[in-house]
């Protein structure tokens, strides 16, 4: 048994060593490798600035409207949410009467 597990492993690399193609002189040694992209700027510098609104303290009350009368909301789901490099809503639904 020990014989037929030694004898294994010896030919298993062999056979590997045999199918692997030839490379003669006028196969290519190996694929050209692609142009280098460009370096992409920081994302401080791509991405829109962070908007924050907070109501004004002495603003003066706003008359009661229905909700018919506001316009369409959108409905974003509350989670971190980055696109390339940059923070994203992640908007489930728009033009909600």
């Amino acid at each position: 048994m020990r014989r037929i597990s030694i004898l294994a492993a010896l030919i298993v690399p062999l056979t590997a060593v045999a199918a692997a193609p030839a490379r003669g002189p006028a196969a290519p040694s190996a694929a050209p490798e692609p142009p280098a992209a460009p370096a992409a700027a920081p994302a401080a510098t791509r991405c829109a600035p962070p908007s924050v609104t907070y109501a004004e303290a002495g603003a003066a009350a706003a008359p009661a409207r229905t909700l018919g009368d506001e316009p369409p909301a959108n409905h974003y789901l509350a989670v971190s949410r980055q696109v390339g490099g940059c923070p994203q809503p992640a908007i489930l639904q728009t033009g909600i009467r």
